[in-house]
């Protein structure tokens, strides 16, 4: 077909295909005698994908490296680019949210006296700054695609020191599920998921259930082992999610490679996305600075180890019921949250 059928059948302009055939993402062949561009199935195949990924908000260098890798056939490295376009976006959409509560919170404080007004508008712009701040400060210190190899050579012993060894992480995560108590239909949501090992104990009851890790390489491991489990690329920081979809939610030994300040928004963002009358689990080590360290195999200043006293209080202020639990002797605890219903 010609280019002017091509556009007419796609509802695109010829001016784009020339363009993304100038960038390298279509090359037709061309008529022997006249030099016409012949448009083939295959070439509309193609630039039906370009326009699909182009509306996906992806940029045009990238989409040269996603048609490279579909063309090989490498589906995991294609995922692994849509999954971190979806998670990019997501954190865009948190941060129109924030800019839309500050302007908010300043168009309340348009009747203020001149002098407080500025003073306030300063203190809202500032408290929105420094929350931005602390969503784009996360960083893998620890390399955890690197690590999901040593896990699959090594099992659980692989992920030391940032899970307990076996038999004892099988038995807190077992606790731990028992105390969500899961319900058959539920939606939950395992934050830091790794390979799954929480997430396969509460899919045993029933649920349906999302993973999310910032790690890819974790994820890709993690859907081998459990293919009804829906995978996500994110973080405590930035869950990839909208609101109120969750019945649980759920993370273990994730939390410690979050600092002090950093902390208080992954609860918020827990707590975003659940429902009303869900319920909140973070497992880890907690509560004891002296040997925690020791106990947990890792070096002080690598990790942020909470108080479950202070996660309590801070569920217990924003209007949820909250307990503490130990789950075994080397100070692992596991502080459980319910929302009342709205």
């Amino acid at each position: 077909m010609k280019i002017q059928e091509l556009a007419r059948r796609l509802n695109v302009s010829t001016r784009a295909i020339r363009f993304y055939e100038e960038k390298g993402l279509l090359a037709p062949a061309k008529h022997p005698d006249n030099g016409y561009r012949r448009f083939t199935e295959e070439d509309a195949w193609r630039l039906q994908t370009i326009l699909a990924l182009r509306e996906a908000g992806i940029a045009v260098d990238d989409i040269r490296t996603v048609l490279e890798r579909t063309d090989r056939a490498e589906t995991d490295e294609v995922r692994r680019y849509l999954e971190l376009q979806r998670s990019a976006l997501y954190g865009q959409w948190l941060e129109l949210r924030e800019t839309l509560a500050l302007l908010d919170g300043m168009i309340e404080r348009t009747e203020d006296e001149p002098e407080s007004l500025r003073h306030r508008w300063h203190s809202l712009a500032e408290r929105a700054k420094a929350s931005k701040a602390i969503r784009d400060s996360w960083v893998d210190l620890w390399n955890f695609d690197a690590l999901s190899e040593q896990w699959e050579l090594n099992g659980s012993a692989g992920l030391a020191p940032h899970v307990p060894p076996e038999p004892v992480y099988s038995r807190i995560l077992a606790q731990a599920a028992e105390r969500v108590a899961p319900q058959p239909g539920e939606w939950g949501l395992d934050i830091g998921t790794g390979t799954g090992g929480f997430a396969s104990r509460l899919l045993a009851s029933g649920v349906r259930m999302i993973g999310i890790d910032q790690s890819a390489e974790m994820l890709r491991r993690c859907r081998m082992q459990l293919p009804a489990l829906e995978t996500r690329v994110g973080n405590l920081l930035s869950v990839p999610s909208f609101d109120g979809q969750f019945d649980f939610v759920v993370t273990s030994f994730a939390f410690h490679h979050l600092t002090e300040a950093q902390q208080p928004l992954a609860l918020a963002e827990m707590a975003r996305v659940l429902k009303a009358k869900g319920r909140i689990a973070i497992v880890d080590w907690m509560d004891a600075p002296d040997g925690l360290y020791a106990a947990s195999g890792t070096v002080p200043g690598d990790e942020h180890y909470a108080e479950s006293g202070r996660l309590a209080a801070w569920f217990q202020a924003h209007g949820f019921w909250a307990e503490t639990v130990s789950l075994d002797a080397a100070s692992v605890r596991l502080v459980l949250a319910v929302r009342p219903p709205s």
